[in-house]
Parts: C-alpha cells; sequence; structure tokens
C-alpha cells in the first residue's frame, strides 16, 4: 500500500443530490500516491500548517479509482457537526486539505475467495464506486465474479446507479441489484422496493461459503448485517469484511 501524504485540493464541481448528500470533484495540488480502490483519507476544512498538528477531520472513501493520480471523487451524508460545515459552507473553489490514502477495504481476491458480494447502504456505496470505476478501465473484475447489492431511501438516491449498470453491461462476471425503501408502485421494475435483507442476500448468493461479504454503510446496517450473516447463517467470520473506518 503506498505511504500516506498530505495534499491540498481544490473543489472543481459540487452535485448537491438533495439537501444532506453532495458528491465533490476534488483537484489535488501535486500528484498523488497510487490509491487501491476501497481506500479512504482523512479530510479538513482547516487549513493545514505542515509544521503544526493536522487539524480536525473526517474520513470519507474515494469514490472513483484515481487514474490521473489528481483527480478525487467524494460523496458526503449529513452525519452530525463536522458534515455540517462541509455540506453548507464548501462550494467550488474552497481549497481543502486530506490525508491519505488509507485502508485494505479492497475487492481483489487478497483474501483467499474469488467471488465478491458488495453490500452497500446509501453512501456506503463509494469504496464500491472506485471498484467499479477500475474495473470498467481495466475491462475485468480483480475476482471470478461480483455482485452488489445497493440500497438508498429513495430510487433518486441511488446515485451511482448510472456507474453500476455500466459496469454490468461492460464487464463480465459483474452484478447489480437495486433497492429502495421508499418506492412508489410500478414506477421501476429494475429496483426492489424495501430496504437491503440478509436472507433476501444469502438467497441470491450461490455457493455461499466460496464467497467474501463486504459491508459498507451506516454502522448500525454494518454490525446488525454481520451478525446475521454469521450467527443465522452460517458464514464464516473471515468471509465478512467491513468498512471499518465508519
Amino acid at each position: 500500500m503506498a505511504q500516506p501524504v498530505h495534499f491540498k485540493v481544490v473543489v472543481e464541481q459540487e452535485d448537491r443530490h438533495n439537501a444532506n448528500v453532495v458528491s465533490y470533484r476534488l483537484k489535488a495540488d501535486r500528484r498523488l500516491p497510487r490509491f487501491v480502490p476501497g481506500q479512504f483519507i482523512h479530510l479538513t476544512m482547516d487549513h493545514y500548517d505542515p509544521s503544526s498538528f493536522w487539524p480536525e477531520s473526517r474520513v470519507f472513501s474515494v469514490a472513483n479509482a484515481v487514474a490521473d493520480r489528481r483527480t478525487l471523487r467524494l460523496t458526503i451524508g449529513r452525519q452530525g457537526a463536522y458534515t455540517n460545515r462541509i455540506l453548507d459552507e464548501v462550494k467550488i473553489g474552497s481549497v481543502l486539505w486530506g490525508k491519505g490514502p488509507y485502508g485494505e477495504f479492497c475487492v481483489d481476491g487478497s483474501h483467499g475467495y474469488r467471488r465478491a458480494v458488495l453490500i452497500a447502504g446509501g453512501t456506503g456505496i463509494t469504496p464500491f464506486c472506485a471498484f467499479m470505476d477500475a474495473a470498467l478501465a481495466q475491462g475485468k473484475l480483480p475476482v471470478d465474479e461480483a455482485i452488489l447489492h445497493y440500497g438508498a431511501r429513495t430510487p433518486e438516491l441511488l446515485i451511482y446507479r448510472s456507474l453500476a449498470d455500466q459496469c454490468a453491461a461492460q464487464v463480465p462476471g459483474f452484478k447489480v441489484r437495486y433497492y429502495a425503501e421508499e418506492m412508489p408502485p410500478g414506477q421501476d421494475l429494475d429496483i426492489q422496493s424495501g430496504s437491503l435483507d440478509v436472507a433476501s442476500i444469502v438467497a441470491d448468493t450461490a455457493k455461499l461459503h466460496d464467497a467474501a461479504f463486504y459491508l459498507s454503510g451506516p454502522k448500525l446496517m454494518i454490525d446488525a448485517f454481520r451478525t446475521q450473516l454469521i450467527s443465522k447463517h452460517g458464514v464464516a467470520q473471515e468471509q465478512v469484511l467491513i468498512d471499518a473506518w465508519g
């Protein structure tokens, strides 16, 4: 894994999906180390002085493969006072500081399982976006098969659906399932009405004991799904990998 570095970024683009979820495209002031899909950065709104301490920050998964070694994409939801500040104060042209890359939540087959079940709740989709971005660029998966179960409150908040659809269409071995908690009847037959559900995901998983389960989303969801997979469905602890920084 690359050695973490400090870097300055400028906000080049913002996409406000609603009042509580925003995606940002950030441009680094210099060439970054290589990111592995699934890694995250520390992001701060405050000025960083290299001769002093790192200021208050929050961690966010990078939602692209950083192929150009300069551009990062983050999707941020309101989680508390600091993310409120980001969503309310950051705009195009804002200067921020980052520190990274960090993390080993990487769908690369290194855990010994050649099949991957990706479970994403809300903005928990971001580490899998970097995985899909890299798969599209390479035209193949780093594992034999991957299926993404992607859930959000409403269909409009499946904000990376187009990326997942493109990956499913172009990358052999990749499949996707969508879920929306608030689903108007008959609106979209490709989206299942209701929340992500462990029992349904397990039923949709062939060769259960040959797959690694990657969980990313709210902590309550991660904890509950991990417990259910292990205690109710007999999945081994080492098969369940979590985006633990959240």
